[in-house]
């Protein structure tokens, strides 16, 4: 939303070669979790430390935001099994692997939807009304 800053995602649909899964149910939820995570991180936590002490500074629920129930979107996992030829148990990570590409899937379909490129996290309705303004798109810092 160009007016508030707000960064919504409806729906996220992610592709991962697992190897051959042990429990599909167990890799599909997995999957989703990393998906979850990594929306929060890009979208709410940041974790303020205190420069002197290197201690948390907001280490509640209540200044430090995580993704809610009313913030979640359509997670899609699709899973892929097939022989990982780089061990010998064809496994592979399961989380790891999906939560660093999330982070850049939500930063690349808002530069997509406002041609703003958001280059620090989280990306919040502060940060992206600042970047509208910045690039003369709207917004208001």
């Amino acid at each position: 939303d160009v007016e508030t800053g707000v960064i919504r995602v409806l729906k996220m649909v992610g592709v991962h070669n697992c190897g051959i899964p042990i429990n599909p149910l167990t890799a599909e939820n997995q999957f989703i979790g990393a998906q979850i995570q990594g929306a929060s991180w890009a979208l709410f936590e940041h974790r303020t430390l205190d420069r002197n002490v290197g201690t948390m500074v907001n280490p509640n629920l209540e200044a430090y935001k995580l993704l809610g129930p009313a913030d979640m979107f359509e997670a899609v996992p699709i899973l892929t099994d097939g022989a990982n030829a780089g061990n010998n148990t064809s496994a592979t990570g399961m989380a790891e692997p999906v939560f660093v590409p999330t982070l850049a899937a939500i930063a690349n379909a808002v530069f997509n939807a406002t041609g703003v490129r958001l280059r620090e996290l989280p990306m919040t309705p502060d940060r992206v009304r600042a970047a509208l303004a910045a690039a003369g798109k709207g917004g208001k810092p």
